[in-house]
């Protein structure tokens, strides 16, 4: 009998089934293992292992950041440095990190999107945002109200009602290092607003160059002290004049020594590359980082 006759007789055979149902156990098992594999790589990155290896690579450029001799820099090679420093983000400081808000602009890019941590953002779980700088662009508000976080937005370039949404208050006032009828220091709103000893969660913050003023004044009083989160858009055209960048290194490590980190970076596509060809409009966030104070 010819080998292909002995497999017609065992295909028509009781044999073939007790075949076909060995198979299939056989690929059940393969599929048992690759979940388990999978589950364990959940499992370890839940734990934090790969947490601590990103953290272990951060702490390259945290202690270059904080440790770095600015006064021996050329005002050119501080521009370079701070250009290079801010657009390499740590990652082993928030594992859930979402854009939110934004619009299609121009047909070249988003504009008016912010990225936030949302770690501590549990849902049921309070929360406290500022927003400094609304323009006609509701999206990332709009989307925080539905989260159920208390927000406080401020513009004085626009006209809106006092309340929107579930939990928006709106105030016409802009962000200024003076107290003026249309603005007034940091500081000074959230002490009126009674939160100057409470949890920012998240404190936004897109008013078109002046942050750069605000920046220092921020600093000296405390007020970024209780703020978890920085979302800013920073305007840096007018520093290339010289360029000046010493100054905004030292506060930039003025905020690594109050723990901030930088968790997102994003070039403006929008206005795209302009003074030394660099994106001299960028998103960034800084986060507070509470775990390198315990040396882990």
């Amino acid at each position: 009998t010819s080998t292909r006759d002995k497999f017609f007789q065992m295909v028509s055979s009781y044999q073939f089934p007790k075949l076909a149902l060995c198979v299939f156990l056989v690929v059940c098992f393969l599929m048992v293992l690759l979940y388990n594999n999978s589950i364990k790589t959940i499992s370890t990155d839940v734990n934090g292992e790969y947490m601590q290896l990103y953290r272990a690579e951060d702490q390259v450029i945290v202690d270059e950041i904080r440790n770095k001799n600015v006064d021996k820099l050329s005002e050119k090679d501080a521009m370079e440095f701070f250009y290079r420093v801010i657009a390499m983000p740590q990652q082993g400081i928030c594992r859930s990190l979402k854009r939110v808000g934004g619009k299609w602009t121009n047909s070249i890019g988003v504009d008016g999107d912010k990225f936030v941590c949302m770690d501590n953002l549990i849902e049921g779980k309070p929360c406290l945002i500022y927003s400094f700088g609304i323009a006609n662009d509701w999206t990332f508000e709009d989307f925080m109200d539905y989260r159920g976080c208390e927000i406080h937005a401020h513009d004085p370039t626009v006209d809106f009602p006092a309340e929107r949404g579930e939990h928006i208050s709106f105030n016409k006032l802009g962000l200024g290092v003076t107290t003026e009828p249309t603005m007034d220091t940091l500081a000074n709103i959230f002490k009126n607003n009674g939160h100057t000893n409470t949890t920012i969660d998240v404190l936004k913050i897109d008013i078109e160059q002046h942050e750069i003023a605000g920046l220092p004044n921020w600093l000296e009083t405390g007020a970024l002290d209780n703020v978890n989160q920085l979302a800013i858009e920073l305007h840096l055209s007018s520093l290339h004049a010289g360029p000046n960048f010493i100054w905004l290194l030292e506060l930039l490590q003025e905020m690594y020594r109050l723990n901030f980190r930088v968790i997102s970076h994003e070039v403006n596509m929008v206005a795209g590359p302009t003074n030394h060809k660099l994106y001299n409009l960028m998103e960034v966030v800084f986060m507070k980082d509470n775990v390198w104070n315990d040396g882990v």
